[in-house]
């Protein structure tokens, strides 16, 4: 910042050699005034706009007074001399000119302002007139007495003639002027005989202009003219202007240059006159000097810049004490800054009070002297930042050689993150093929063991022999089963498997399985469930059945008397309570610390030689994903109680299975029905077929397409109700044709808009996601069942079915009394490739009293099913040809029209997604390998009624 050379000194100079306290004492101070004179022009500006208004108005009304009253005077004295003209006595001519006089002289002395009244005959000749003035006066050239004879005249100022000499001067020694009003005046036949005149005294004006300004004080400097129609000033409230002539102002307004180029506030008003005074052509002027009216803000202004001043001069001596407060911390910062700069780095070690106790450093004052603490940390950070600078250079270097060791190290990182993936994807196909292999001879050893235990002609020593087997092969399950579950847990391909199923027989077939060990132990096995909790809910029955079965047989193991209680308790509307309590040893507090810590056994556990510690941390992550927390409270010696709850959905029907589907046949729809269009969008002829079955026994309107293009031309033409839209086709695929529909649904008004329902095999959450973004409304996977086809078009379309409850489709009774069934050999038909695990099922189902039939394949299955029904059948889902989820598709497709048994699917891979796809394709139920009599029982009790 420079400052020109004004003075004798630079303030340049001055600037510069002084400190921030100077400086800102200063800044404060101009800073102030600078706003107060800033304020007072802007408010002197607002006032001048405001007052100007206010002026014109006032002398507005001053000039409309005068106006106003000047024409009510004028009307008033014409009224007079009119009343005269018309009065008998007066206007015949053969009265007394006495009395004729009296009455003129009563009307003058009636008003001050009326000079003289005469009244002159046709010839001009003054016959009578107050004080007998001008009487034998001839007139006749006269303007009042011309225009007189014609009508009523007013006529304008003018300085008197004959009157002169007759009347005394007035005291100012100015002229006589006057105001002639004259009128012609008839006889009673209506002859003209004279006219009556009247001469104004001009002086009446200027009282009325003192009357109208008496109340104005005399420094507002008012001033009133009244200008003449030829330009003549007629009057002048100053005295200044009158009996000058000025060119006559344009009819919108005065110039101000009209008088001598001074600044007025001018108001003019024309007099008009009105309908019963002829107008004059005067106008009246009213103005008042700026200077005069504006006069008020100039005071205002200098109180402004006074007390502008004044604050200035304080907040400068404000800025100057506080200044002190923060100059200390920045001379205190330079001095660190200057230290620092000179190569002492050890100085903000040995104080580390820099900014908390300025007092400490008031000395740093003396040592820079009167130095411009703002210029000193300028030259001392520029010093340090040079220095910086050739620091930073060093550490990019640095940095530069740590970044090339650390690529070399990201680069062994990825080579040994890729050989972990690897290992990892090893280790999952080992597993899942370990499983398969290892379960495989399981299922025989364990089968047949049980086979050969229930024979009657084996010795006591062979029974406990084929019990030892059996233990084993349970456990070595067991054991298999458990470490599948902890490595998909810890490779985070554990994921829930929602679906709807009937709570209170899920807990009914847990007690039917534990309740024979229970009895054996003598232990009392209770159930105490909440009967306010729904009967289906929707959650991963799968899951909730293991954490159960992990937790009951735990206590079951551990329990040698007593009772175990399992209690079920609905906490919120969508939340169960668990708890599974036990008379059991119980464990210690150490124990209860690394309970859940995976292959942890307590030392009961550690006694009992059983299970592999999986089973809890299992229970706990699987009650976690279901939204709760697994909890134990144990008493040593005592018992010991697990507590979890879960959250679900409750539901009157279950979601994808459900039972109101199974036990009625749809065979209609009602008749009030609409006529929906069905447009269904496949590449493949066989889905086409088979949703054209399903479909066209309802009634509905149907079409095809073999891709997305044809799809979209078609609804252009024909506007289906809905659109089974396959995802994956060929030439245009189900996305595509989707956004062009939904593009041209917005382009188009229409009655309705289409439902689009996506159909695909491979809708995993983030596709499934993206096929609802570009405008389906559902996504149903393949392969699908009949069931949830008429589910999405009851649910979207509004649908009533009509239904045949003669033919009743249910996976828990057939249509054989039960009442007979100890009399009846059911048949099964069992699917399977293995043959040790063919031989172990038949001999299962023959002690069971059941007629099987063995099919190595999927194609036979189908082959059989063509030639005769069966009651049930077991379906193994990894076969040649065709598989299990194939064949049972293919079963759903054919046998459409005919009752279907209930198809129980059968591997040795106990998997979520597996056992999902087995739901999907219409499977009622899943079987693990190996094959367990009890569980089989179980099965066949469950979907074909009868106890073996």
């Amino acid at each position: 910042m420079t400052f020109p050379l004004y003075f004798p000194f630079s303030l340049t100079q001055f600037w510069n050699n002084s400190n921030l306290r100077k400086k800102l004492a200063l800044s404060f101070g101009i800073s102030t005034f600078l706003l107060s004179i800033i304020f007072s022009l802007v408010v002197s500006q607002s006032l001048k706009s405001h007052i100007q208004k206010e002026k014109i108005i006032f002398l507005q009304q001053i000039s409309n007074e005068l106006t106003n009253t000047f024409n009510r005077g004028l009307f008033e004295r014409q009224h007079d001399i009119e009343n005269m003209a018309i009065l008998p006595r007066f206007r015949n001519p053969t009265n007394n000119k006495e009395d004729r006089r009296l009455f003129l002289e009563k009307l003058q002395n009636s008003y001050q302002y009326y000079a003289w009244i005469g009244f002159a005959n046709t010839e001009g000749i003054v016959e009578v007139a107050t004080g007998k003035l001008l009487e034998g006066e001839k007139v006749n050239e006269r303007p009042w007495f011309i225009e007189g004879l014609k009508s009523i005249f007013i006529g304008d100022v003018h300085e008197a003639k004959l009157l002169a000499r007759k009347l005394p001067p007035l005291p100012n020694g100015e002229p006589l002027r006057f105001l002639n009003v004259s009128i012609p005046v008839y006889n009673r036949q209506g002859s003209l005989t004279g006219v009556l005149g009247a001469h104004l005294s001009w002086n009446w004006i200027e009282d009325v202009e003192d009357s109208l300004v008496e109340n104005i004080p005399n420094d507002q400097q008012i001033q009133i003219l009244i200008i003449a129609n030829d330009g003549l000033i007629l009057f002048d409230s100053g005295n200044s202007w009158r009996g000058k002539t000025v060119t006559y102002p344009p009819e919108d307004a005065i110039s101000t240059e009209f008088f001598n180029n001074n600044d007025y506030i001018i108001s003019t008003q024309a007099d008009k006159g009105n309908f019963l005074v002829n107008n004059l052509g005067w106008r009246i002027v009213v103005r008042q000097p700026k200077i005069t009216a504006f006069k008020s803000i100039g005071i205002l202004q200098r109180k402004i810049l006074f007390w502008g001043l004044l604050l200035a001069t304080i907040f400068s001596l404000i800025g100057w004490y506080f200044a002190s407060y923060l100059t200390q911390p920045l001379l205190n910062l330079a001095y660190y800054a200057d230290q620092i700069r000179r190569g002492d780095y050890e100085i903000i070690k040995r104080d580390r009070t820099l900014f908390a106790n300025t007092k400490k450093h008031k000395y740093y004052n003396n040592y820079f002297k009167i130095q411009n603490e703002i210029s000193l940390l300028y030259n001392s950070f520029e010093e340090l930042i040079f220095t910086l600078i050739k620091k930073e250079n060093d550490l990019k270097n640095i940095n530069k050689q740590l970044e090339e060791k650390v690529k070399i190290r990201t680069q062994d990182l990825r080579k040994a993150k890729e050989i972990a993936e690897k290992a990892n994807q090893a280790k999952s196909v080992f597993l899942s093929s370990m499983s398969h292999e290892l379960r495989t001879p399981l299922n025989a050893i364990l089968g047949f063991s049980q086979l050969i235990l229930e024979e009657e002609n084996i010795t006591k020593d062979t029974k406990e022999n084929l019990q030892i087997i059996i233990n084993s092969g349970e456990h070595l399950l067991s054991l298999i089963n458990e470490v599948l579950e902890i490595s998909k847990i810890e490779a985070g391909k554990m994921v829930l498997n929602n679906s709807t199923f009937n709570f209170y027989e899920l807990a009914s077939s847990l007690k039917s399985m534990l309740l024979i060990k229970a009895t054996e132990k003598n232990i009392n096995l209770l159930l105490e469930i909440d009967n306010n909790i729904p009967k289906f809910i929707c959650a991963d029955e799968r899951k909730l059945k293991q954490i159960l079965l992990n937790l009951i047989s735990n206590s079951l193991k551990f329990t040698q008397a007593g009772s175990i209680t399992v209690k079920a308790v609905l906490e919120t509307e969508n939340k169960i309570y668990f708890a599974i309590t036990d008379t059991g040893r119980g464990m210690k507090p150490e124990e209860l610390e690394k309970l859940f810590t995976p292959f942890f056994q307590t030392e009961s556990g550690i006694e009992s030689k059983q299970g592999t510690g999986l089973g809890l941390t299992i229970s706990r992550q699987f009650v976690k994903m279901m939204g709760g927390e697994l909890k134990v409270k144990s008493q040593f010696n005592q018992g010991t109680t697990f507590e979890f709850t879960i959250n679900f959905q409750s539901d009157s029907l279950p979601c994808h299975q459900k039972e109101a589907f199974n036990l009625r046949k749809i065979i209609g729809v009602k008749a009030n029905t609409a006529n929906y269009r069905i447009l269904i969008v496949d590449d493949e002829e066989n889905n086409r077929l088979l949703l054209t079955k399903l479909l066209q026994p309802l009634g509905f309107s149907l079409k095809e397409a073999v891709n997305g293009k044809e799809a979209v031309e078609i609804w252009q033409d024909w506007q289906p109700h809905l659109i089974w839209m396959d995802i994956g086709m060929p030439v245009m695929d189900g996305f595509q044709a989707t956004r062009a529909i939904r593009k041209k649904e917005s382009m188009t008004e229409s009655s309705h808009q289409t439902i689009i329902i996506a159909l695909t095999a491979h809708a995993f959450m983030e596709e499934k996601g993206e096929i609802l973004a570009v405008g389906c409304e559902e996504v149903v996977n393949k392969p699908f069942i009949k069931e949830i086809i008429f589910e999405k078009l009851q649910q979207f379309l509004k649908l009533e079915y009509i239904y045949n409850f003669s033919s009743v489709i249910t996976p828990f009774v057939t249509n054989v009394d039960k009442s007979d069934t100890s009399e009846i050999k059911r048949k099964i038909l069992v699917a399977e490739d293995n043959l040790v695990n063919q031989k172990l099922v038949v001999n299962l189902l023959n002690k069971l009293n059941y007629t099987v039939k063995i099919a190595k394949d999927g194609e036979e299955v189908i082959e059989i099913l063509k030639k005769e029904d069966y009651d049930l059948i077991f379906m193994d889902i990894e076969m040649p040809k065709i598989n299990g989820i194939k064949a049972t598709e293919i079963i759903y497709q054919e046998f459409s029209h005919r009752q279907i048994p209930p198809i129980i699917a059968m591997s040795a891979h106990e998997d979520e997604n597996i056992i999902s796809v087995c739901k999907s394709v219409g499977m009622k139920d899943y079987i693990c390998k190996p094959i367990k009599q009890n569980n089989l029982k179980l099965i066949l009790e469950k979907y074909i009624g009868v106890k073996s």
